[in-house]
């Protein structure tokens, strides 16, 4: 057993590590709630000879070598610890015990994953040229802004020179490792659109300003911001993703309520989707006499991985057995790990966790699962991105 190859002593650990990422499903905490979570990661870092701090509430920071902070570098590893506001339709024994709460996007297991890194590192931590802060991060979800807005604003990535983050992904068969430099994740957008017209009997039209005909015209018109107002370069999306109205079969109401998001990997691109919505907005309402308010709130940012933290991972994934490119990527979903990255260079990067021969469930299905196979991979890459970044004394 050595620092250069923990393999035999990651393997010893998996069952432990298997068996409390069960726990932490079974037991799915909200955003800026995971105080069960909190105590739980608490309790093993402090085992290990951690000083684990709260952070952002229900988070966690924890240095491995905190006396060579300012004489030696520091890299960041980061695990989120939420879960989503949606049901489990598995019959699994460690499913939910909570209505309407559960881990469908494989945090639990980012956070075991994070836990046995902790522990291996603790074992050599005198071998370690360098400090190593764990950041176990609350409301990843769309909680607020997220979780690592407010531990940046703490101090979490004080002193830290790089930063790291992983995330399953089932869209990727397993074997396979996902990244890029530059543009990652996407900067997200939601909208909320209301559609004030007048309302009456539904054998009356003449006498109203039918907000469902004018809000059926506004979606439509929508789609024509990318596809007609990008032309061939793209890179952006806009779904309207709910469109509520009426009550009843013979009645006009008075509004319609429409909501959606926005994605995209610039801001020069960002702007002119903003800019054509405003646009078709006030079009449509002029046209169907009728009161359209567009509102707009900003979410993450886009994620921009650094080439040079790009290329350790890519480097780490080839010493233990990823294949690694960058095929379906960026993508269009949005992280708030994007405002780490923002602050120190960063890579993010996806472990691929598609069953072969099988169609997997993907985050934030309700018969998602974490694949535990990828436990010791996670470790592995951490680990060997420690290595990689900070290497062993006398080395």
């Amino acid at each position: 057993m050595s620092w250069e190859d923990p393999s035999e002593e990651i393997r010893g650990l998996e069952p432990t590590l298997v068996e409390i990422r069960r726990d932490i499903h079974k037991h799915p905490e909200l955003g800026f709630e995971e105080l069960r979570t909190q105590r739980l990661v608490k309790g093993w870092l402090s085992q290990l000879g951690y000083e684990p701090r709260e952070s952002a509430k229900t988070g966690l920071i924890a240095d491995l070598r905190p006396e060579l902070q300012g004489r030696a570098p520091t890299i960041a590893l980061r695990a989120d610890l939420d879960c989503l506001p949606m049901p489990e339709h598995t019959d699994l024994p460690w499913r939910s015990v909570h209505d309407g709460r559960a881990h469908k996007c494989g945090h639990d297991g980012h956070t075991a994953i994070l836990l046995g890194t902790a522990a291996i590192l603790a074992r050599y931590r005198e071998q370690i040229a360098g400090n190593v802060r764990l950041l176990f991060q609350p409301a990843e979800e769309g909680v607020d802004g997220g979780g690592a807005k407010v531990m940046i604003a703490e101090g979490a990535l004080d002193g830290v020179s790089e930063v790291y983050g992983l995330h399953n992904w089932p869209g990727y068969p397993s074997g396979q490792l996902r990244v890029i430099a530059g543009p990652t994740m996407a900067q997200v957008h939601t909208f909320e659109i209301t559609v004030r017209g007048r309302g009456g009997h539904g054998s009356q039209p003449q006498d109203c300003r039918d907000p469902i005909v004018a809000g059926a015209a506004l979606v439509g018109a929508l789609q024509t911001v990318v596809s007609r107002g990008l032309g061939a370069a793209g890179g952006a999306v806009l779904s309207v993703c709910s469109f509520e109205s009426g009550t009843t079969s013979n009645v006009i109401p008075e509004f319609a309520r429409m909501t959606g998001t926005i994605r995209s990997y610039s801001a020069a691109v960002t702007e002119r989707v903003l800019s054509r919505a405003r646009e078709i907005c006030k079009g449509v309402g002029m046209t169907h006499g009728v009161e359209v308010d567009l509102a707009l709130e900003a979410s993450y940012p886009v994620l921009v991985n650094h080439p040079e933290c790009v290329a350790a991972v890519q480097r780490v994934s080839q010493q233990v057995g990823l294949a690694a490119s960058s095929e379906g990527l960026p993508m269009a979903g949005g992280e708030d790990f994007a405002y780490f990255a923002a602050e120190v260079p960063a890579a993010y990067f996806f472990l691929g966790a598609g069953r072969e021969g099988e169609d997997t469930p993907g985050c934030h299905h309700p018969d998602f699962d974490f694949e535990d196979e990828l436990i010791p991979i996670g470790m592995q890459m951490f680990l060997g991105l420690v290595r990689e970044r900070l290497p062993a004394v006398g080395a």
